[in-house]
């Protein structure tokens, strides 16, 4: 959607076979009042933008010029195209591979249309080899300009508008997405992709199917990346997975948001002249639209890439018109879109080193381990070498303690940290607490439309609810609405967040339709943004927003402004980390382990001194007895051989109770058998 001349317009590009089955339709294909460039053939006589062949301006005959005059510059090919083009990639810094210096990807033009991407990524492999210093001396940088040789040049000499490779396709049409045809989540669904062969996302026949696919796979499969970064246009946009549903959050989410920012600490900056917007929209892809089969996704889960992509430029407007794929053929122009994005590509190369502590470019840092949300999904955040599996401790409205197991999925596990997430099936939850760790959070407060709820003010109440959190939840219609929390005493709190479930309808084409969160510590005298929410988002999912001046706060409220913006929240609560419901099991303590989690074959486990005799016992975490022992008086230490019948059974991995019994007291010790092989 575009707004010109003060009238909103959607602006659908299509390909020549589309726009003639829409004609036969009778739909117009182009818009009267809007000045839109015609589909045309494109002629290679631009000043800033060439060709994949031209045999002096075009991007090969330039690669192959700047690698004999500059030592800094190696290029290789990776494969060949459809059509036998190279697929080139350049390395900037030293010719020799050095496993101590971390790969970064730069890759461009998977959709041949969006040439500023090329442009960009030739601007980079130009400034790294200038000016590129430290950067290219302790890392292995590499960039592929042109990911769809064949497409690209294609658009030079036939059909500006061409976006797919040039596949010839049994059905007569030509051309496979190469963002669709990546083995992750290829074709889980028509919503991210296509299997109709006219389509523009298309998929192609298989994953993989495609030669540029399998090149940019084996240039992973030799040289894995750190991080990456895909360049594409347009939209103003820097998106990172997942990107196949609405709702998956990548388990590294504080890495991602650290590099990309947030909408208020965003990080690359939009200084086009007449572009409607200030910053790119940080966010997971589906934020925009679903895609399956898409590169970021499959570097993210294949390789452990942390993988963006940039949609370069927002398309409008320039002189009030806009522009959209075509970007002007100025230089300066041009330069000032790769200026805005350098800080975002340095900010990549410089974390490549250190993810899991150095900045983004907007300043931020990747999070510690934590809850994401406490009810009614448990969403914790570990480092990724926590011990697995895990166990929560919960306690309840009522002061009840309830063990429950974590459920675990291949999805989440990320570089950094692994994200575990479990249905409590518990409306009273209060409190959590990851068993072998320091994690754990209470919740201070707790709301979500229900009849009980009362003191919220704003919005209608909808019967659609996040999924376990009960039968309503709060619903902004789409015009301008706020939705605010009575006061909440925190005094005595520290380490606060809010918490809270949301979907929403929206496009991040129209950043100014959004949902602004807000804090006031006093009442409601005064409010700061602490969130902003833009694009789409139909699946329910969990927020954390951390207001660390929410802290010993005796008046403080939350209000949620829709912005032309359909908004829907649930579960929403203030939180700590800092929580002393827990403090009584520590202090009940009696019996003790060598280790825990159990990395060998053997633990002891003591008790304070007796007279009796001990009873020991162990238990699954689904209460079966799995062995005992009885231990003679004055002994209180008992070594677990977890080698049972001298290796004919072994102990299996996983979460255990250890239960003493001794001169009429019970001791109870969670076990974690976490070893490296079986």
């Amino acid at each position: 959607m575009r707004r010109v001349a003060g009238e909103l317009h959607a602006v659908i590009v299509v390909s020549p076979e589309t726009e003639t089955r829409l004609a036969r339709q009778g739909y117009k294909t182009t818009l009267p009042g809007l000045a839109l460039a015609p589909t045309r053939v494109a002629e290679d006589t631009f000043r800033t933008f060439h060709s994949f062949d031209n045999p002096v301006s075009g991007i090969r005959a330039t690669l192959s010029a700047w690698t004999s005059a500059d030592t800094l510059i190696h290029v290789d090919s990776v494969g060949a195209s459809l059509e036998g083009r190279p697929m080139l990639v350049v390395k900037i810094g030293p010719a020799a591979d050095d496993p101590a210096r971390p790969n970064v990807l730069f890759i461009a033009t998977h959709h041949a249309r969006e040439w500023i991407s090329t442009a960009v990524a030739m601007k980079l492999i130009r400034w790294l080899a200038d000016s590129g210093g430290a950067a290219i001396a302790t890392h292995d940088v590499w960039v592929m300009p042109v990911e769809n040789p064949d497409g690209y040049q294609y658009t030079f000499t036939n059909e500006r508008y061409w976006r797919k490779n040039r596949r010839l396709n049994s059905g007569g049409s030509y051309g496979v997405d190469p963002n669709r045809n990546y083995p992750t989540f290829w074709g889980v669904d028509e919503l991210g992709s296509s299997s109709w062969e006219y389509a523009e996302t298309y998929r192609g026949t298989a994953p993989a199917s495609e030669p540029e696919t399998r090149a940019v796979m084996a240039f992973h499969a030799a040289h894995p990346p750190v991080v990456s970064l895909s360049y594409h246009s347009y939209g103003g946009l820097l998106l990172y997975p997942w990107g196949f549903r609405a709702g998956e959050l990548p388990p590294d989410l504080t890495r991602y948001q650290a590099l990309a920012g947030t909408e208020l600490a965003p990080a690359v900056t939009d200084s086009v002249p007449g572009s409607p917007q200030e910053h790119y929209h940080p966010g997971p892809g589906w934020n925009l639209y679903a895609t399956n089969g898409e590169y970021t996704d499959w570097a993210y889960r294949t390789y452990g890439t942390i993988a963006f992509t940039t949609e370069l430029t927002n398309g409008c407007c320039l002189q009030g018109l806009y522009y959209g794929f075509e970007f002007p053929d100025d230089s300066v122009l041009v330069e000032r879109v790769f200026r805005d994005n350098l800080p975002f590509a340095r900010s990549l190369i410089d974390a490549s080193g250190d993810l899991a502590h150095a900045p983004g470019a907007s300043g931020l840092v990747p999070g510690v381990p934590r809850f994401t949300s406490l009810w009614p999904d448990s969403w914790l955040s570990l480092d990724a070498s926590a011990p697995r599996p895990l166990s929560l401790t919960l306690r309840t409205g009522t002061g009840a303690l309830v063990d429950r197991s974590v459920q675990t999925d291949s999805l989440r596990r990320g570089v950094l940290r692994t994200d575990w997430r479990t249905d409590l099936h518990l409306d009273a939850v209060r409190a959590l607490r990851a068993v072998a760790t320091n994690v754990s959070a209470e919740l201070v407060s707790l709301a979500g439309a229900e009849p009980l709820d009362k003191g919220w003010r704003g919005w209608w109440r909808d019967s659609v609810g996040a999924p376990g959190a009960g039968k309503y939840s709060w619903y902004a219609a789409g015009g301008f609405d706020t939705l605010t929390s009575p006061p909440i005493d925190l005094r005595g709190r520290t380490a606060v967040w809010l918490q809270l479930w949301t979907r929403h309808n929206g496009s991040a084409f129209t950043p100014e339709q959004n949902g602004v969160i807000q804090f006031s510590g006093d009442s409601g005298r005064t409010w700061s943004n602490v969130a902003l929410i833009v694009g789409d988002g139909p699946s329910w999912y969990p927020m954390r927003v951390d207001l660390p001046q929410a802290g010993g706060r005796r008046g403080a409220q939350v209000r949620f402004i829709s912005n032309q913006f359909s908004w829907w929240l649930d579960a929403v609560g203030f939180a700590s980390d800092a929580t002393t419901v827990f403090a009584q099991l520590a202090t009940a303590a009696g019996a003790d382990v060598s280790e825990n989690p159990v990395r060998s074959d053997q633990v002891v486990i003591s008790w304070p001194a007796t007279v009796g005799s001990a009873r020991i016992s162990v238990f699954t975490f689904t209460g079966e007895r799995l062995y005992e022992a009885t231990v003679a008086a004055p002994t209180n230490e008992y070594v677990w051989d977890l080698t049972v019948d001298g290796g004919a059974r072994r102990v299996v991995n996983g979460a255990y109770i250890i239960v003493v019994d001794v001169d009429g007291n019970r001791y109870r010790k969670r076990l974690f058998v976490a070893r490296p092989s079986q």
